[in-house]
This record gives C-alpha cells, sequence and structure tokens, in this order.
C-alpha cells in the first residue's frame, strides 16, 4: 500500500483480511465491485467494524427467501468512496444474526423488516417492534403467505392483491 492509500487499496486489503469467499471486479476507470461471503453468520459485526473504519457508509440490507437449503441469504450493501462491498451471510431458518444497528443506524429499518418477514432474529436489539403487520400475526409471513411463484406473476394479474386481502386459514 502506498502512504496515503487510495479507497480501492484500503478496500482491497480490508475485505482480503475477512474470513469468507472473495470476488472482486475493477474494471478500468470504474468503480470496483466486492463480493464477500462470510464462512459464518458470526463474523457479521467484525466485518461491518472492519468496513466502517474505512468509512463505509451502508446502502441496503436486503433478506432473501428461503433458499432451498433450509435459510436465508442476508446481503449487506455497502458504499466506500463510490465502491461497492457486498457481504452476504447465510442464515439458517429461525437462527438468528447480530445486530449493525450500533456501527449503521440506518440498519434499523431493514433489520426489523426482515425480522418481520422471514424467520429471522436479530440479536441485541433494543426496538424489535413490527413496522407492518400486526403482533398476532406469526413471523416468516413472507414465505409463509405470500408464495414466491405468487409474487412473481404480481405485475400482470390480481393474485397478489388477492393474496394480500383474503387471509389463508393458516395466518388467521
Amino acid at each position: 500500500m502506498t502512504p496515503h492509500p487510495t479507497p480501492q487499496e484500503l478496500v482491497r486489503v480490508t475485505v482480503k483480511a475477512l474470513n469468507g469467499q472473495l470476488a472482486i471486479e475493477e474494471p478500468a476507470g470504474a468503480p470496483m465491485s466486492v463480493w464477500l461471503t462470510l464462512a459464518e453468520a458470526g463474523d457479521l459485526l467484525a466485518a461491518a467494524r472492519s468496513l466502517k473504519a474505512i468509512g463505509a457508509r451502508l446502502s441496503m440490507i436486503t433478506a432473501l427467501a428461503d433458499d432451498g437449503r433450509g435459510g436465508n441469504i442476508v446481503a449487506y450493501h455497502f458504499d466506500i468512496a463510490g465502491h461497492t462491498v457486498t457481504v452476504k451471510v447465510w442464515v439458517v431458518s429461525g437462527g438468528s444474526i447480530d445486530s449493525i444497528m450500533t456501527l449503521f443506524r440506518n440498519a434499523d429499518w431493514h433489520e426489523r423488516e426482515f425480522m418481520e418477514f422471514y424467520k429471522i432474529e436479530v440479536k441485541d436489539r433494543a426496538d424489535a417492534k413490527r413496522l407492518f403487520l400486526d403482533e398476532s400475526i406469526e413471523g416468516g409471513a413472507m414465505e409463509r403467505l405470500i408464495p414466491l411463484s405468487v409474487l412473481a406473476n404480481a405485475a400482470s394479474t390480481k393474485m397478489l392483491w388477492e393474496s394480500l386481502t383474503v387471509m389463508p386459514e393458516e395466518a388467521k
């Protein structure tokens, strides 16, 4: 590294020190894109701390539906001086993941949202109040109440609207 490292050098050195599978794309003259799949969900907080230390901003968190292995992938999207870093973790269905809200305040909404819609618990949260669904509805609503096939066809049919307005028996 140079005496005054560039953002690219900082990102490269930081992510290579983390425990996981790494892919880096560095097109000439364009911002770099980094994808890091952590080896363990327990490595998330250390990864977030390392990224925060080099000036990362949390852009968004995306939780994906059950991947067929009995769990969910949660992707944390960061921006560092125009370069994107996506950190992915796999969480077993009904499992838990550390909150990064103490490092990135904007994680609050995202963590509450995926706790509500998927069977993922976020540890060490002072506020787990739901955003959308009534407390009487069991967690994991996105996977139980709205099948992916219905959601995918929502743009061309009224099936999604009907799924949302007519509560299935198992949800009552």
